[in-house]
């Protein structure tokens, strides 16, 4: 397996066996449920689809017609996720349609790359979404230029502001990946799975766990 779907439920700090305190991210991950098959002969690639946290019959309300619609076809039951996991061939035809995949699949020791869509904070000036440091603050500035981006533009040549200049703008809600993250523990009787330091999003935030690529 390539990877589960989980839910991030917060942080907290555990102590390890030299005695030290570590932060740690809890993760969520009930059993992932096996939603279809991607194979080379109809789709050119092998991947599996997995579906996580059942919606429930209130839930279900919401759903669009044309996916409760493919889940009555698959015979099974709508869930809030569905994310596809590339996969070798012979990995697709060993998990059935319908079958279950649990937390158990990771072991304590090894290492997971997590990723989520980072929290969101809106329209954000220079200082908070750049980290520039901003003008002299002496009583020869004026007090509104402070925190001010300053020139951007050119003169005559070439009269014009360069791509990927650092601006004022929306900030976070941006997918981003955390590499090489250590698994500190994995309570299956719980489906938590604990993972060292922090990861992308807020609580509750939807969270792609995999096994590390480097």
């Amino acid at each position: 397996m390539k990877g589960l779907i989980g839910k991030k439920v917060g942080m907290t700090t555990v102590f390890g066996e030299d005695g030290n305190a570590y932060p740690v991210t809890i993760i969520e991950i009930q059993p992932n449920t096996v939603f279809g098959h991607r194979t080379p002969e109809k789709d050119g690639y092998s991947a599996l689809q997995l579906a996580a946290f059942e919606m429930g019959e209130k839930g279900e309300k919401r759903a669009t017609k044309p996916l409760l619609g493919d889940y009555k076809k698959r015979g099974q039951k709508a869930h809030k996720v569905i994310r596809e996991f590339r996969v070798d061939t012979h990995e697709v035809s060993a998990h059935a349609v319908g079958s279950q995949i649990t937390v158990e699949m990771f072991k304590k020791g090894e290492k997971v790359d997590v990723t989520g869509v980072s929290r969101g904070f809106g329209f954000a000036g220079v200082f908070k979404r750049h980290h520039m440091k901003g003008a002299a603050r002496d009583s020869s500035t004026a007090h509104e230029l402070h925190r001010h981006i300053g020139a951007v533009g050119q003169r005559k040549t070439p009269g014009r502001v360069f791509r990927n200049k650092r601006l004022p703008g929306h900030m976070g809600t941006d997918t981003r990946t955390i590499q090489n993250l250590a698994v500190i523990d994995v309570i299956a009787e719980s489906n938590l799975l604990l993972v060292g330091g922090a990861v992308p999003g807020h609580r509750k935030g939807m969270l792609t766990i995999k096994p590390a690529v480097k």
